[in-house]
């Protein structure tokens, strides 16, 4: 595959569907991973050496696309270690970013019951979210960039709004001591905090479309530094508000933040509503990626144009959704999502890179 000008996105739009890859269900679920892991009201800590974790894997990535300018890690791949592991690679991204999108369908479909519909079969639901997903995913890479673009900022300032708000019913007691239990604590948060940072793999195709190369890997890391800023925030201000033991124990944290903010006048009577939709806007740029990459990693392997297969990926994707019996089974199928994120965020890209430097391929 050779992008031409009309599949070309900027270093702006690089940035906002990095850091919107990335903010999915972790924005939801973080703060209660944290304190879990933890048992500390420093695990604000754990995600900011994380962070610098993922910036640090962000580059390696991005360098590494950036070495066989114009093609994603479907066509290099085959270069560095060969047409047969090249495609066993195809294979692991490809099923990894379905079953992430199957994850992603679920958790919307259960935030959306809970807040939103609770009288609507979350099958609706799910159905409804992806068929409208699938529109976007086949107008191919520049309109998901745009869509992504515009929503942004949106999403951001919503979320910025969130954490103002709620320090009003912010206790600074509830985050401190820092280091009361030493060190022990913040390393124990490093892991979880981390697989929440999965998304930014999306790199490995984003840069096969970058219009200004030598700008990639900055608007890159600026999108990781985005999402490192926002989910330090959103941990210090659900332990700070609800305490660490209570966030232990909540579903979502970071609504039940939102639902205790309350404004003079009633204005923000019902925050976490506003939220929710904000929020589902959110999935949906998170959701549509996941499924472009997926479609676009199944045209690659079969020598198609990747459109029918965003159509004929939908019912899998419907099918993984629906596999967790119940909230818990969820859970589990999010973590199972976030440990095999670490083939396609560290494992791969790392020993394709060592490969093709000892190879000397690339530019």
């Amino acid at each position: 595959m050779v992008t031409n000008r009309l599949e070309e996105i900027t270093s702006t739009q690089i940035a906002s569907i990095v850091a919107k890859c990335m903010i999915g269900t972790g924005i939801l679920i973080l703060p209660r991973e944290i304190a879990k892991s933890t048992d500390s009201p420093d695990g604000w800590i754990s995600v900011i050496l994380s962070g610098l974790l993922t910036l640090l894997a962000g580059y390696l990535v991005m360098k590494l696309s950036l070495l066989f300018p114009k093609q994603t890690i479907f066509q290099y791949g085959k270069t560095i270690v060969g047409k047969y592991l090249g495609v066993l690679h195809t294979l692991i991204v490809i099923a990894y970013f379905t079953l992430s999108s199957g994850y992603l369908l679920r958790v919307l479909g259960e935030v959306i019951r809970m807040y939103l519909l609770e009288e609507t079969p979350m099958e609706v639901t799910m159905i409804a979210f992806s068929t409208i997903a699938v529109y976007l995913t086949v107008g191919g890479i520049q309109p998901i960039a745009r869509f992504i673009e515009f929503f942004f900022p949106l999403i951001i300032v919503i979320l910025l709004s969130l954490i103002a708000l709620s320090f009003r019913e912010f206790e600074p007691d509830n985050i401190r001591p820092i280091f009361g239990e030493g060190g022990s604590p913040i390393i124990k948060g490093i892991v979880p905090s981390a697989l929440s940072f999965s998304g930014y793999q999306i790199m490995l195709i984003l840069a096969a479309y970058v219009k200004k190369p030598e700008k990639a890997v900055k608007s890159a890391l600026t999108g990781i530094s985005i999402v490192i800023f926002l989910y330090t925030m959103v941990v210090i201000i659900s332990i700070g508000t609800l305490t660490v033991d209570e966030v232990k124990t909540v579903t979502w944290p970071t609504m039940s933040v939102a639902k205790d903010i309350d404004l003079p006048g009633g204005f923000f009577e019902r925050f976490e509503s506003f939220f929710s939709v904000l929020w589902v806007i959110s999935m949906y740029t998170a959701f549509v990626p996941y499924h472009y990459v997926a479609s676009l990693g199944l045209g690659e392997l079969f020598q198609k144009n990747y459109r029918p297969f965003a159509y004929l990926l939908l019912p899998f994707i419907y099918m993984i959704a629906m596999y967790p019996k119940d909230l818990d089974a969820v859970f589990r199928l999010g973590d199972v999502v976030a440990y095999y994120s670490i083939f396609t965020m560290i494992v791969i890209p790392l020993y394709l890179w060592i490969i093709a430097k000892m190879r000397r391929l690339g530019t």
